[in-house]
């Protein structure tokens, strides 16, 4: 029980800092421009491919995290 949690919180901190480091962050403008040319709005979306992207990253790393402690729970078994 207590690898599945390790695994679950570790990989979200992982997975988090790898995607903050490794993924770009490209959100979408929509700029409303008025007949003078000044900015009236401004509206930010958010990027649903960095999210998930990111939340794959973090699935993929807590499989990974659970498959080495599930390894060496069984090496230590062993012993």
């Amino acid at each position: 029980m207590k690898k599945g949690w390790i695994s679950i919180v570790g990989g979200i901190i992982v997975g988090l800092i790898l995607s903050f480091f490794t993924l770009e962050y490209d959100g979408w403008k929509y700029i409303t421009v008025s007949g003078n040319g000044e900015v009236e709005q401004v509206i930010h979306e958010l990027d649903f491919n960095l999210i998930t992207n990111t939340f794959l990253l973090m699935m993929a790393c807590g499989i990974i995290l659970y498959s080495i402690l599930s390894m060496i729970e069984k090496k230590k078994s062993k012993d």
